[in-house]
């Protein structure tokens, strides 16, 4: 049954960011807001000239840089025709059955959660084979470029791929009769794998994954205090990455692959996200939020919202500009046609 959710309102986004509205701005001229026109509305909404940032305190501990800038409030300023509010979920939506709470910038620098240093600063990605055929070469150094961009300043490897088939507990989905693995029992056998240098690893399998019995399926599972995680690939590939390929490949086919990357590159960056700390976000349309089904999964973007996009900066004290362009040759490079226009806009804008 469908439980209810409220998407939060503009004030509360804003102050999720941790950004706040000047006092011309504010509530005191709410009740003649609303005979601006709709132009100039958003025009206001746009300008970080008509914004304050919020928690400077908490940038205390960055030693190489100075107070957040000018660049990063523009950076954090909602542009509506980028960054779209959560909506009101469907009923088989994520959020219609598990309507969460919600994580704020300042809560998360609040909250415990691992952070990258100079011992623990390489992002692992492990290959996994239990029934399947193995991840592709190509499909993972695609990954592992676009991590490289997605969590700049992180180093990136591969490690050699593993073969759990004995060690795992398995199943037949009900419905759709594949093999499955359970998550947790593979995030187990992957701790003694977490390297001194390792920040996280990324466990990455074209088996299809189940949580728990009661669940159907899941696309991926991460343990924060262990850094390890594990996601499959199996729900976007025909027979679930049991069948082989055939040879030579139609237009069509390579029009898959190119999809087929974007979602890999979401679902990676979405489970090494929640890794550095990041839970699912409610606030805005995010490469964060929860999904429960594929359609709803294909709706996201490959980018962070202003409210995730600050948390991980936090962390990584990234260039912001540099990462959006860093992104947008990939996007480019693999044909990702909808988010290289996208990047193209944003990169316009903060410039």
């Amino acid at each position: 049954m469908p439980k209810h959710f409220k998407p939060p309102g503009e004030d509360e986004r804003l102050g999720a960011i941790g950004i706040r509205k000047k006092k011309h701005l504010s509530s005191t001229s709410a009740a003649s807001s609303e005979k601006v026109t709709r132009s100039k509305a958003r025009a206001a909404t746009i300008s970080s000239d008509d914004y304050i940032l919020e928690h400077s305190r908490l940038y205390m501990h960055r030693r190489s840089q100075a107070e957040p800038s000018a660049d990063l409030l523009k950076a954090l300023t909602p542009d509506p025709d980028l960054f779209l509010p959560m909506p009101k979920p469907h009923d088989m939506d994520w959020l219609a059955h598990h309507p969460e709470k919600g994580q704020t910038f300042e809560q998360f620098v609040a909250q415990p959660h691992n952070k990258p240093d100079a011992k623990r600063n390489v992002i692992h990605l492990l290959p996994l084979r239990f029934f399947e055929k193995s991840v592709p070469d190509d499909a993972l150094e695609a990954l592992k470029e676009y991590a490289s961009y997605f969590f700049l300043g992180m180093k990136v490897k591969i490690l050699k791929g593993k073969y759990f088939a004995k060690k795992v507990v398995h199943r037949k989905n009900p419905d759709t009769g594949h093999k499955q693995v359970n998550a947790e029992h593979i995030l187990l056998h992957m701790l003694g794998l977490v390297q001194e240098n390792s920040y996280c690893v990324a466990g990455i399998t074209l088996c299809d994954l189940y949580p728990r019995e009661e669940w159907n399926f899941v696309f991926g599972l991460a343990s924060l205090s262990s850094r390890c995680g594990v996601y499959s690939l199996a729900r976007y590939l025909p027979g679930f990455g049991e069948e082989e390929e055939e040879e030579g490949e139609t237009e069509e086919e390579s029009v898959a692959s190119a999809n087929l990357i974007r979602r890999a590159c979401l679902l990676m960056c979405h489970e090494i996200g929640h890794m550095f700390g990041l839970r699912h976000c409610i606030y805005f349309k995010c490469i964060m939020n929860g999904s429960n089904h594929l359609m709803e999964f294909d709706r996201k973007l490959l980018f962070l919202c202003p409210v995730c996009l600050r948390k991980l900066h936090h962390s990584l004290a990234f260039d912001i500009v540099e990462r959006y362009k860093n992104m947008l040759v990939f996007c480019e490079k693999y044909g990702i046609t909808d988010e290289a226009e996208w990047l193209r806009r944003r990169i316009s804008k903060l410039q």
